[in-house]
């Protein structure tokens, strides 16, 4: 059974997402000794960017000759880093 390319690269894209978006609430849950809830607007940066990302993507990665193997780890990149510049600019 084989993936397809487009495939591989929106779970790169949503694990890129939302590792960038998880991970730093689960490092500030755990440094606070309040209980943390998990906000909507972390939702919604979230599904901004997997629009944004997807869109671009489905621009660039077929003018690219990437081989299979390096598309998901190229795609998780692209959507952890792209998930950072909107956190940053989302404040």
């Amino acid at each position: 059974m084989t993936i397809e390319t487009e495939a591989l690269a929106a779970l790169g894209i949503f694990f890129g997402c939302f590792g960038r978006a998880f991970l730093p609430f689960l490092k500030k849950k755990a440094e606070s000794d309040q209980p943390m809830k998990w906000e909507s607007r972390y939702t919604w940066t979230i599904v901004f960017n997997l629009f944004i990302s997807a869109a671009v993507t489905m621009m660039i990665l077929p003018s690219f000759q990437v081989p299979p193997e390096f598309i998901f780890p190229l795609a998780f990149a692209y959507g952890w880093s792209s998930q950072d510049i909107v956190n940053k600019l989302a404040g």
